[in-house]
């Protein structure tokens, strides 16, 4: 009987023989401390609170650059979060060129973290980054485990991803 907390989400996500990484939150962490260059692109999923006051929190923590997509930018920025809109297919795109120099013009990133984009398209970008995009790792810390990325967490309830999320902003 195969691990509910690991199957895709949606079931029509089959990401073939590389498969994501099951992580923690510490283990979410050790990623983006070994980062030189990390990502955090938030999308419309996490725009209300107390999603959106974690994001905020692991943003700041951290020092990440931070993306918003689709209609996240106007709440992000209400809340005081320093964000760049993009299209969620044109960052993609962007991420997926090893000669961009990135949300700050500092260098390609190394390490994107998704958090709150819609399932579906979220997984068709992870699996164009895992595809044509070898220069970067991705990570997905949202409440449904994404196998087209690098690492990600695993299926959860609500209450158990506010608890990983609160662990990444402390």
């Amino acid at each position: 009987m195969a691990n509910d907390r690991v199957i895709p989400w949606q079931p029509t996500v089959i990401a073939g023989p590389k498969q994501a990484l099951l992580v923690t939150p510490e283990t979410a962490e050790l990623m983006i401390k070994k980062a030189k260059r990390p990502l955090l692109i938030l999308g419309p999923l996490v725009k209300e609170d107390p999603v959106r006051s974690l994001a905020c929190g692991i943003a700041e923590k951290w020092d990440l650059p931070v993306v918003t997509t689709a209609d996240a930018y106007k709440s992000f920025k209400d809340k005081g979060l320093d964000s760049t809109a993009y299209g969620v297919v044109e960052i993609v795109n962007l991420l997926k060129d090893p000669e961009w120099q990135g949300v700050k013009g500092e260098g390609q990133h190394d390490l994107v973290i998704f958090l709150g984009c819609i399932y579906y398209i979220g997984s068709q970008g992870l699996s164009t980054l895992k595809h044509y995009a070898p220069h970067l790792k991705t990570l997905t810390i949202c409440k449904f485990f994404h196998s087209n990325a690098d690492a990600s967490f695993p299926n959860m309830n609500d209450e158990e991803w506010f608890n990983y999320l609160e662990k990444m902003g402390k």
